[in-house]
This record gives structure tokens, C-alpha cells and sequence, in this order.
């Protein structure tokens, strides 16, 4: 009698690609607007967002601002996320939109910081 010798490489395979369709779910429900999703991909990529704040900064305020800039510019990423890039991908796909909202809080803010100063 032969004993099979299930090692979880299935289950690590069937994870992964759960996860990602999960993922890719999150990013179409945050690209319609729905708030929850924005928030769940949020804080699905919070340690990437706090990771390039703490690059930027050391003060505690400063870093909260780079951190609201940065949920502003992954809200960007899903809105312009088409699923050719894959949900794998999707972390390098938003991290230039995540790095591009920072460099705007360096560069002046926007409207509001111009008008009513920093």
C-alpha cells in the first residue's frame, strides 16, 4: 500500500492564487468607487506606504502627510489598474503613482497649501 506524501505544494499554489484574485476584487471594487475596497487595499499596502514615508522623513507629522499622499496616489493606481498588469504586479504598477503624490507634498502641496501657506 503506497502512502501519499501531500508536502502543501498544492495548498500554497491554491493560497496564492486565492489571495490574488482577492486582491484583484479590492482593486475593481476601489477603481468603482467603493470606499471599503479603497480602504482594504489601503491597508493591504500599508507597510509599503509607511516604508517610503519613513525614507522621506523623521518627523511624525511630516510622515503622516506623506502617508495621506500616498493613499491618494494608490487611489490613483486603481482607478487606472486594467487587468492585463495582474494583481501580482500591481504593487510596482502603483508605487510610481504612490512616489509621484509624495513628491508633491515636497514640491508645495497642491491648491490649498499654495493659498493658505504650509
Amino acid at each position: 500500500m503506497k502512502i501519499g506524501l501531500d508536502m502543501g505544494g498544492n495548498d500554497a499554489a491554491a493560497d496564492k492564487a486565492a489571495e490574488n484574485r482577492h486582491l484583484e476584487n479590492m482593486i475593481l471594487n476601489a477603481k468603482k468607487g467603493d470606499w471599503e475596497a479603497k480602504n482594504a487595499v489601503a491597508q493591504k499596502f500599508q507597510a509599503l506606504l509607511m516604508s517610503r514615508a519613513e525614507k522621506r522623513s523623521d518627523d511624525t507629522a511630516r510622515i503622516n502627510t506623506y502617508l495621506e499622499a500616498g493613499k491618494i496616489g494608490l487611489n490613483k493606481a486603481c482607478s487606472k489598474y486594467k487587468p492585463a498588469v495582474g494583481p501580482s504586479q500591481f504593487q510596482i504598477f502603483a508605487l510610481d503613482f504612490i512616489e509621484a503624490a509624495m513628491d508633491r507634498v515636497d514640491k508645495g502641496g497642491g491648491f490649498f497649501a499654495k493659498l493658505f501657506g504650509k
